[in-house]
């Protein structure tokens, strides 16, 4: 078996019901599954863009990987001509190596529920599962009066997010961060206008949380908070390096990565000190799919004596 050798899996996820985001509904998403042989042990990573995040696509990964002659060595200096470049493989092959550490842990973080569709039933359904904080998607013809209506009936000590996906134009923003003033009950509106938009520095960072705006942790001067989605911000030690040396409020978030994907991010998240609910609630969304391992509800917790050889193996 060869010291540094890289293989891969290209697998296609299937949602039961599209994921309806302010950028459009997604039914579908591809993901690259990578391991290498590194100290004599076999490490696990995973390549999992999102929609709406300037990363490199499934493609572009196989290329460069196949460009190494899949080496794990050959492969980090291709990398090492462009700093900014791949920051999916780059978390990828952070994960590999690093596997031992990330694959015993078995710690809890607390999750918000994720509400789709937004609407009233979905919504009280999602709190009656015991989702203390709720994360719910809206798109520019999501009428704020409706919505307010529905918040109604949730307790005072309710929790909700709502995350636009860059969709709203200035008009809109302004409109929703009103009811975010009123609505105490109301935690922040997550990346209400596309990235760039040059109004975010006129608009109150209390109140709004970026997420398609934060990549990876240099490209960020936001006072507010961040939504970090692990699989996306390139190599993981840098970004821990910026965690330590940055006490800004950070809310760590899924990308609807496999169970090799899923472990990593929560054990990314759990080296954050800053206490907060994360976005995990991604599992059991799929068709048909033997790709989600770990268990879902308010509380995620890692799988520290599970047999990833033989995960592999099983999806191969």
């Amino acid at each position: 078996m060869d010291e540094g050798k890289i293989e891969f899996l290209r697998v296609n996820r299937h949602f039961r019901n599209p994921i309806v985001t302010g950028q459009g509904s997604v039914s579908s998403i591809e993901r690259l599954l990578v391991r290498c042989h590194l100290g004599g042990k076999w490490g696990y990573g995973e390549v999992a863009p999102w929609p709406g995040f300037a990363t490199e696509s499934i493609s572009e990964a196989v290329h460069v990987i196949e460009q190494s002659a899949y080496q794990h060595s050959n492969l980090l200096k291709i990398l090492s001509l462009s700093s900014n470049s791949f920051p999916c493989l780059r978390a990828a092959l952070f994960s590999c190596s690093h596997w031992e550490k990330i694959s015993r842990f078995e710690g809890e973080l607390t999750s918000a529920g994720l509400v789709t569709p937004l609407n009233a039933s979905s919504l009280h359904s999602k709190w009656k599962e015991g989702f203390a904080t709720l994360k719910a998607k809206i798109t520019p013809t999501t009428a704020v009066n409706e919505v307010r209506c529905w918040l109604k009936d949730l307790p005072d000590y309710a929790r909700v997010r709502f995350d636009a996906n860059a969709s709203l134009n200035l008009e809109q923003t302004r409109c929703w961060l009103d009811f975010v003033n009123e609505e105490n009950r109301i935690e922040f509106l997550e990346q209400p206008l596309p990235v760039g938009h040059q109004e975010y520095s006129h608009l109150p960072s209390d109140k709004i949380a970026l997420d398609e705006s934060f990549l990876t942790p240099e490209m960020s001067s936001w006072t507010g908070t961040l939504i970090v989605k692990p699989l996306l911000v390139g190599d993981g030690l840098s970004l821990l390096n910026w965690i330590r040396s940055h006490p800004s409020k950070r809310v760590y978030s899924s990308v609807f990565e496999t169970a090799i994907g899923r472990q990593t991010a929560l054990w990314i998240a759990a080296q954050d000190s800053t206490t907060t609910v994360h976005g995990f609630d991604t599992t059991g969304r799929f068709q048909a799919d033997r790709l989600d391992r770990h268990v879902g509800g308010p509380k995620t917790k890692g799988l520290p004596r599970f047999d990833w050889n033989q995960f592999w193996h099983e999806i191969k």
